[in-house]
């Protein structure tokens, strides 16, 4: 009798844990959710997770949210349609967690953030939110047409990566940047930065003693005015020395395709690098 009681009562927690997950899942398919940038946008598209807000941009967005309204971005965040759509979750880059995390707070909403500082970061956000929303096959399919292969070279050429921002500055990205990392992959080797630091600001002696082959400078905003200021700057030393320049192969970038932090165009930017260092390997 004993042992009876015990399968049914085994038998009605396995049911209980069976019915709260069932719970946990409709409410996860219903719930509210509002993305702040383009990539996790993009992701939840890929992913079909209904959104019921979305970032305001330049960059296109997926058609099915198209007609959503707009919160801002991280510069300029729309409060009041934040707010007016009732979210019961909000999706942000940890990046820019900071810009968000205290006013959710105090609104009760739930903030979570997605890390997609690195290619494998980006792949796990996916796996992540596939297993969040029950869309684990659209997931395991995303992930694997995002695929790398690294490209083994005898020589590795040397690429500098410069991050322009606006007002004239610039940041050195080194090998464990998202873009760094795609140098690598494809066979070259970052040089002109600190490798123990993901932005720095450049040191004209050590990118004039490294001679890279190749420059990417990259307009985090504001492309017109940065890409405008690297050119200023590329005509004083060290730069107009560069065996980069004097070769031609100095490549000017900017988003969807090529980021700080990693995005869905990941597969174009790294095809776009094993291209350019193809041509001076």
């Amino acid at each position: 009798m004993a042992g009876l009681f015990i399968i049914l009562l085994g038998g009605g927690i396995f049911l209980s844990f069976q019915h709260h997950s069932a719970q946990s899942h409709s409410r996860r398919q219903t719930a509210r959710v509002v993305a702040t940038t383009p990539a996790i946008t993009a992701i939840m598209a890929k992913l079909g997770v209904k959104l019921v807000a979305v970032p305001t941009t330049t960059q296109a967005l997926p058609h099915q949210y198209r007609k959503l309204p707009r919160v801002g971005n991280h510069v300029s965040i729309n409060w009041d349609n934040l707010l007016a759509v009732k979210p019961d979750i909000v999706y942000v880059d940890s990046e820019l967690a900071d810009e968000y995390q205290t006013k959710l707070k105090e609104q009760k909403i739930t903030m979570k953030a997605l890390n997609l500082q690195t290619y494998p970061q980006l792949l796990k956000t996916i796996t992540y939110l596939g297993k969040v929303y029950g869309k684990q096959a659209a997931a395991k399919k995303l992930t694997a047409q995002l695929k790398l292969k690294p490209v083994q070279r005898k020589q590795r050429p040397r690429v500098l990566i410069l991050m322009g921002m606006p007002g004239g500055s610039f940041l050195a990205m080194n090998g464990q940047s998202y873009l760094g990392e795609l140098v690598e992959k494809a066979g070259g080797k970052i040089v002109g930065a600190d490798p123990h630091s993901l932005y720095t600001s450049p040191n004209s002696e050590k990118i004039a003693e490294a001679d890279p082959q190749i420059v990417i400078r990259l307009a985090h905003a504001m492309p017109a005015e940065v890409e405008a200021a690297f050119k200023t700057a590329f005509k004083a030393d060290p730069y107009n020395q560069l065996t980069a320049v004097k070769e031609q192969h100095v490549y000017d970038v900017k988003a969807p395709v090529f980021s700080p932090t990693a995005n869905l165009q990941v597969k174009k930017a790294y095809a776009q690098i094993k291209e350019w260092i193809d041509q001076v390997e």
